[in-house]
């Protein structure tokens, strides 16, 4: 790799991420560019040979067309995707467009106008000037093991975006996106606002935009207000409430539970999602107790050590797969141990018994809802107020 910085290659797994992280490169590339001509944004999408060869015309045009007024041209080819796991059609003479398939025949016109047009960029990259002309190109999911994708790899400056399955990098990238936007997000805070959102990447940045607005520049966004600013998307108006129950926030979850009951008349599903939640945390507590998994510095513990402690004592679930409370081995390893741990355990008070205690409370509160018909929203903040209060 050259490591020229005027051809830039940006690539991931995440087509948001992917766009916004090339975006961002190529606004701060040609910040101070005052001719729009010299800017130009080519769409690399295709699904089609025909869309390739039109793709790469565009991109040649741009790239050796100089501005009108002189100057450096810059250029992004966006979300080039045809050298993606994916499909490019090939042109048949009796049929028309059909799908390229594996194998002897139609496998290679696929890969000579892909090779072709890698080599075009190739070309094009040693023989440009990098005090005229600039560009970006933002490739998702490229597939690694082609030769004309391996070919762009070795092409300019290559940015790779990481991939979000990675919990540490989700956090430490919504860190510094806070920094963009002039404010501030405390771990736990950027943690809550994943959870809130159920992962959806869009709506994350999106959310932490709004955020940023509210606390203003040089503030601080941190859990409380993730809490009463972002809405639940893709799970039950009862995550807040239960959110906050085993965050050991009192005053927070009886707000929680005013809220709930405003557009909610039964606590069924949220003592559910309580009684659902206290479940894996007993689970999780015994291993911390035991010695078969350690919580980390930051009160978490590791997907390693949940998959490890899986091997061990996952035979005496029974073998089922199926998804429970009842079988922590059965959840998602990083999801256990980041988020539902994290958000409890790290409370040195929260011990086995005290576990225990609440789920011995939550069945009590089960009974009074039966015996107490219509004072839900009561019989939840005795119970609150027992299982939180001093």
């Amino acid at each position: 790799m050259s490591g020229s910085a005027h051809f830039i290659l940006v690539v991931g797994d995440d087509d948001f991420l992917v766009d916004r992280e090339a975006r961002s490169r190529f606004e701060s590339l040609s910040a101070n560019v005052e001719d729009e001509m010299s800017r130009e944004i080519i769409d690399g999408t295709a699904t089609k040979v025909a869309e390739v060869e039109s793709v790469m015309s565009a991109f040649l045009s741009a790239t050796r067309t100089v501005s009108l007024f002189g100057g450096k041209k810059y250029v992004w080819l966006r979300n080039l995707n045809w050298l993606a796991d994916g499909v490019i059609r090939v042109k048949s003479a009796d049929s028309g467009d059909v799908p390229a398939k594996k194998g002897k025949g139609r496998a290679a016109p696929k890969k000579d106008i892909l090779e072709d047009s890698v080599d075009k960029i190739a070309e094009e990259f040693a023989a440009s000037d990098p005090a005229s002309l600039c560009v970006v190109i933002s490739v998702v999911r490229p597939d690694k093991r082609r030769t004309p994708c391996k070919k762009l790899l070795k092409i300019g400056e290559l940015v790779s975006v990481a991939s979000m399955n990675d919990s540490e990098e989700l956090i430490f990238t919504l860190e510094k996106a806070a920094r963009d936007l002039g404010a501030t997000i405390d771990e736990d805070a950027a943690r809550l606002l994943v959870g809130k959102v159920n992962g959806h990447m869009r709506m994350t940045f999106s959310e932490l935009e709004k955020l940023a607005c509210y606390v203003g520049r040089g503030g601080a966004i941190d859990a409380e207000t993730v809490m009463k600013l972002v809405p639940v998307f893709g799970s039950g108006d009862f995550f807040e409430p239960v959110e906050f129950f085993f965050n050991g926030d009192l005053a927070g979850t009886l707000a929680a539970l005013r809220r709930f009951f405003f557009n909610n008349t039964s606590a069924r599903p949220l003592l559910s999602a309580l009684q659902n939640r206290n479940r894996l945390l007993i689970q999780l507590r015994a291993l911390v107790d035991s010695g078969d998994a350690n919580l980390n510095f930051r009160g978490t513990i590791s997907k390693s050590a949940i998959e490890a402690a899986g091997t061990r004592y996952g035979g005496l679930f029974g073998g089922n797969d199926e998804k429970s409370s009842l079988n922590l081995f059965s959840q998602n390893a990083w999801y256990v141990g980041e988020k539902v741990a994290g958000t409890t355990l790290k409370n040195k008070s929260v011990t086995l018994k005290r576990l225990i205690d609440w789920q011995l409370d939550f069945v009590r509160a089960f009974e009074e809802l039966i015996s107490r018909p219509g004072e839900d929203e009561a019989v939840m903040r005795e119970l609150a107020a027992r299982c939180l209060g001093k």
